[in-house]
């Protein structure tokens, strides 16, 4: 009888539950119970649209061929006659990034909060500097029950009228909190609100309200800004693909 460790990647006969086929492909083994496997596929396409689907940073070291994703929403019992021999193992680094998504994943209690796109009239978005960041963001609310209300509450307060947001679209990632330093899945909405009209909050390139620094920046500026991109680049793409595209009709 074989040991299986966490972490190690194997080649398993892996069975479709929606089909009844079983394909060889590399797993990794994320339960060590002798008796039923519990692993999760691993595949060398990248779903960009699949938050789910998370890099092995370290594939060569693993032993895979090629550049490398798994799928932490596809996780499986296998019997042992399903497994047949070991490719590898997982850095440190990507098991401890996997495990602690697979957790996410299973617990089925995603972290809420709602994205405030603010666009003037030049078609910049109004970013907030978050300190414990240290980065440029756009401005955001914890989701709550009534999650519209608390963002127009919110942005009420920031431009000092009474403000009705729209709610665009909603979008699963997984990415690391530095507050926790864990990964965690995020389940973030997005809200947008056009200033069609002089606002006081368009007079100045920065400002300061409440004591926090706030700015406009056009996308491509948040693109070519190293540390947005280092810790927010996905919420950039996600109001880009939703409303910068949108602007110039894509």
């Amino acid at each position: 009888m074989e040991k299986y460790n966490i972490g190690d990647v194997w080649w398993v006969h892996f069975p479709y539950s929606e089909k009844e086929e079983i394909k060889r492909r590399p797993a990794i083994i994320i339960d060590d119970d002798t008796i039923a496997i519990l692993a999760m596929y691993v595949t060398t396409k990248n779903k960009e649209n699949n938050p789910y689907c998370i890099k092995i940073e370290d594939w060569k070291e693993t032993g895979l061929k090629k550049e490398s994703w798994t799928r932490i929403d596809k996780i499986v019992k296998v019997s042992e006659w399903n497994m047949d021999c070991k490719i590898g193992e997982l850095s440190q680094r990507d098991l401890t990034k996997i495990m602690q998504l697979v957790k996410e994943i299973l617990s089925q209690k995603f972290h809420e909060f709602s994205i405030i796109a603010i666009k003037n009239k030049n078609g910049e978005f109004l970013q907030k500097y978050d300190e414990r960041w240290k980065s440029w963001l756009f401005p955001y609310v914890r989701s709550a029950e009534n999650n519209k209300e608390s963002v127009d509450c919110f942005t009420s307060s920031l431009l000092n009228e009474k403000i009705v947001t729209e709610y665009v679209t909603n979008s699963k990632h997984c990415k690391y909190s530095v507050s926790d330093d864990v990964y965690k899945i995020y389940n973030h909405k997005l809200y947008k609100l056009e200033l069609n009209k002089n606002s006081y909050i368009e007079k100045e390139e920065s400002f300061v309200i409440d004591g926090n620094k706030y700015k406009w920046m056009s996308i491509v500026e948040m693109e070519k800004d190293d540390r947005i991109m280092e810790v927010n680049d996905e919420i950039v793409a996600f109001v880009k693909k939703n409303l910068f595209e949108e602007r110039i009709g894509i």
